[in-house]
């Protein structure tokens, strides 16, 4: 299951952003689709891995405070801002750090 919500998530996100910058009006609504899936996902995975080893835990926690990221995202996609691809960046950056962190 894990594995399917993670890539629907990313192939929302992934098309509701590279539709948003050419311009259709609802890509914001496709992108704020896969932020909500990733943000529930990783509260969901928080909270189940609490009694784990601390650094998985505090990896978890990480995702899910990363994810939180894509919901500004979201917002300032909604409201027209180009903020939404610094959030997006910001994202990108702390996943991909966690992904690599031991």
């Amino acid at each position: 299951m894990h594995k399917y919500l993670t890539i629907s998530y990313g192939v929302l996100l992934l098309v509701g952003a590279v539709m948003f910058v050419f311009g259709l009006p609802f890509a914001a609504y496709i992108f704020t689709a896969g932020s909500l899936i990733a943000i529930v996902q990783s509260f969901v995975f928080a909270i189940q891995n609490r009694s784990d080893e601390l650094a998985v835990a505090r990896r978890h926690r990480l995702y899910f405070i990363a994810s939180l990221f894509l919901g500004v995202a979201s917002w300032f996609m909604l409201t027209g801002s180009a903020n939404w691809v610094v959030m997006a960046l910001v994202w990108v950056v702390v996943v991909l750090y966690l992904s690599f962190r031991k």
